[in-house]
């Protein structure tokens, strides 16, 4: 006898008890709804992304590491800035606001967003050009002072950062081209009813930073560069970071070294403050020297060296 796969089971059976029937009619009701509610999430990438890691090391651009775009001064820099290249293949103009332009110190801000989305990258998390992040993190991370003041300079170098306008053919993501864009595109400040202080940050990276770490355009940095107080001493780290790297050392001379950090000092007076750096001797890993040629020559120091390194420059001396 062939069973009919399709056939009414039910036929046969007597009539169900209706409160039965109805607690089932019921029941699947609230099943669909829990499955309406577990569809499919839509839009998986999410408008923003959220900087709260803990565990990653500090990044900063290689271009700007190379560049001066930011200001070296203390007070508010309303000056018109270019650089060029000592080839004169690249440069750099930046356009500062009412508000001043945008300060070594300031650039704490991007170094920080930068560390955050390449260390999500590289653990394989989503990320977008709009980062949100907690203002004391921020300020706890980069060794600032956390009373009112310190959230007042982070509102100060946001403002600063949307205002300062750069001009430059310095590629970022293996694109070349002419560019006019601020620093950061957007900020915006969610501050806490209570207290009135910033309970939240948002910042959207401008699209020329934004190819650089996209591209991993980027370089370690030693946490200590947040103690350096000095804006010069700062802007001294990242080209020694830059252009040592792995290197026994790095000569250039001072005139061209003086315009590389984008100083606005007089020469004499620059080579006066590389002499107090040089005196005390305060940058992370590395060390310069001036010689009676106004060479300076830039160099790991033997302590942040690992054991590879020395044992190669022991064996070659």
């Amino acid at each position: 006898m062939m069973t009919d796969l399709f056939a009414d089971d039910d036929a046969d059976k007597p009539d169900e008890n209706p409160l039965l029937t109805q607690l089932a009619a019921i029941s699947q009701k609230a099943r669909q709804r829990h499955g309406a509610a577990a569809a499919p999430l839509k839009h998986s990438q999410r408008d923003f992304f959220v900087a709260d890691l803990v565990d990653y090391s500090f990044k900063d651009d290689v271009a700007s590491m190379d560049a001066p775009f930011f200001s070296l001064s203390t007070k508010t820099d309303r000056n018109i800035f270019r650089w060029d290249s000592s080839d004169g293949k690249r440069y750099v103009e930046v356009a500062p606001s009412a508000f001043g332009r945008a300060t070594m110190l300031d650039k704490d801000v991007l170094i920080f967003l930068a560390s955050q989305v390449t260390a999500a990258r590289n653990a394989g998390l989503e990320v977008a050009r709009t980062i949100r992040f907690v203002a004391h993190d921020f300020l706890l991370t980069t060794n600032r002072d956390t009373s009112r003041n310190g959230y007042k300079g982070l509102k100060d170098a946001l403002t600063r950062l949307r205002g300062t306008t750069i001009r430059t053919n310095i590629r970022t993501g293996q694109r070349e081209l002419t560019q006019i864009f601020g620093l950061i595109e957007s900020a915006q400040i969610v501050t806490d009813d209570k207290n009135g202080r910033m309970s939240a940050v948002e910042v959207t990276l401008s699209e020329w930073l934004w190819r650089a770490l996209l591209s991993f355009e980027v370089l370690s940095i030693d946490e200590g560069y947040f103690r350096l107080s000095k804006p010069l001493e700062r802007r001294l780290y990242e080209i020694a970071r830059k252009h040592v790297g792995k290197q026994r050392e790095w000569k250039i001379g001072l005139e061209a070294l003086w315009k590389k950090t984008g100083s606005q000092s007089p020469l004499k007076k620059f080579k006066h403050q590389l002499k107090q750096s040089i005196a005390n001797d305060a940058l992370p890993g590395y060390r310069y020297q001036l010689d009676g040629e106004d060479r300076v020559c830039c160099s790991p120091k033997s302590d942040s060296l690992s054991q590879e390194d020395l044992l190669a420059r022991l064996v070659s001396s």
